[in-house]
């Protein structure tokens, strides 16, 4: 006969409760969006099964393997800045490649892109390598209960933005290349979550400082990072830092998945180190 435990400790961490970090996240991503995208954003942000995998997913990447954030408000945050680069893409006239292809609307193609983005990172719950693909193992079944919400019996379109969010969530890592605008975008706004004690460069284990350790440094120089329209191009990503070790994040990281983005002619990249010039790198 098998025993049952007789710990009186809680089974889970206090998980249900949103930080105050996610309550302003919360609002932003409400306050900037609407209609269909509004509500589908409101679903998911109370939604406790995605809650609960963020934050499982978010246990075992900081506590367990010592990485960075994966969690609650990494979501959030990569999902805010994805949907203001699809805004900037379209108000220049940028059509998503929904759009291009004459399959679904610039609404169908921002639905695609929550869907995928704000679940990207339910595998790092399983394994960090290839956490893409066990992210749409654990996120389908949601992904599949949102779309059926959200559109009538008998519409193409569910189909469609299965695979466009299956897209997105694979291609998150640069790891296999990615065709369309709405993946490109995913991609992009997952590398500009880097701002200081946000760094997507992982953290070491040890966490005494070592000579010559650039990932440490480069990870607490960023102050901030801005998403705004480009002098040139629809979009300006500037990031602001306190040193040039900062530059090392932005190089290895951002750049890394800006180079593997289909959005990459539509973007201008500078990097401003303490009170110097900008510093371009697509200009």
């Amino acid at each position: 006969m098998i025993e049952q435990a007789t710990t009186k400790a809680p089974r889970f961490p206090n998980w249900t409760a949103p930080s105050p970090k996610e309550d302003e996240l919360n609002r932003a991503l409400l306050s900037h969006s609407d209609g269909r995208v509004h509500d589908l954003l409101e679903a998911l942000l109370a939604d406790r099964e995605v809650h609960l995998y963020h934050s499982y997913g978010n246990a075992v990447s900081v506590r367990r393997l010592g990485f960075n954030d994966h969690g609650p408000v990494h979501a959030r945050i990569t999902t805010y800045n994805a949907l203001k680069i699809m805004r900037l893409l379209h108000e220049s006239g940028i059509p998503s490649s929904l759009e291009r292809e004459e399959i679904g609307t610039f609404v169908d193609a921002q639905i695609g892109v929550v869907l995928g983005c704000f679940m990207h990172d339910f595998g790092m719950g399983v394994t960090r390598e290839a956490h893409e693909w066990h992210s749409i193992v654990l996120a389908d079944g949601i992904i599949n209960r949102y779309l059926g919400h959200f559109y009538e019996a008998g519409d193409p379109m569910p189909v469609v933005l299965r695979a466009l969010a299956h897209e997105i969530i694979v291609g998150h890592m640069a790891h296999s290349r990615i065709h369309s605008v709405e993946a490109g975008v995913v991609l992009v706004a997952d590398g500009t979550d880097m701002s200081r004690g946000r760094s997507r460069i992982p953290q070491i284990m040890d966490r005494d400082p070592v000579v010559g350790d650039m990932h440490r440094y480069s990870a607490s120089a960023i102050r901030r990072v801005e998403l705004t329209k480009g002098d040139t191009k629809p979009v300006r990503i500037s990031i602001s830092m306190e040193n040039k070790t900062g530059l090392f994040q932005v190089e290895e990281v951002l750049m890394t998945k800006v180079k593997a983005s289909p959005i990459m002619p539509y973007l201008e990249i500078s990097a401003l180190v303490a009170d110097d010039q900008p510093r371009f790198y697509l200009k």
